[in-house]
């Protein structure tokens, strides 16, 4: 019984260094969709998308390229899809 209570915190406890440090990779990648959707409504705004880059005038020409329907927000597959053109 107390192996099996030991074996069972140490699981968790690894999987909160996973999930911590997969996290920790996203802002340092700049972050997910959900970490730029700052007031969580579905959809990244010009305003969150350049808060969350290191200079502002290349966060707004990013966000010009990606928000392809010109509506002021980016969609997840807006992100997406500037991302796979990104990484050819």
């Amino acid at each position: 019984m107390k192996t099996k209570i030991i074996s069972t915190a140490v699981i968790a406890a690894f999987s909160m260094a996973l999930a911590v440090n997969a996290a920790e990779g996203e802002k340092k990648k700049g972050g997910g969709f959900a970490a730029l959707d700052t007031d969580k409504d579905g959809s990244v705004s010009k305003k969150e998308f350049v808060a969350a880059q290191k200079d502002a005038s290349k966060g707004e020409s990013r966000f010009a390229q990606l928000d392809t329907d010109k509506d002021g927000f980016l969609t997840q597959a807006e992100m997406a899809a500037g991302q796979k053109k990104k990484d050819k």
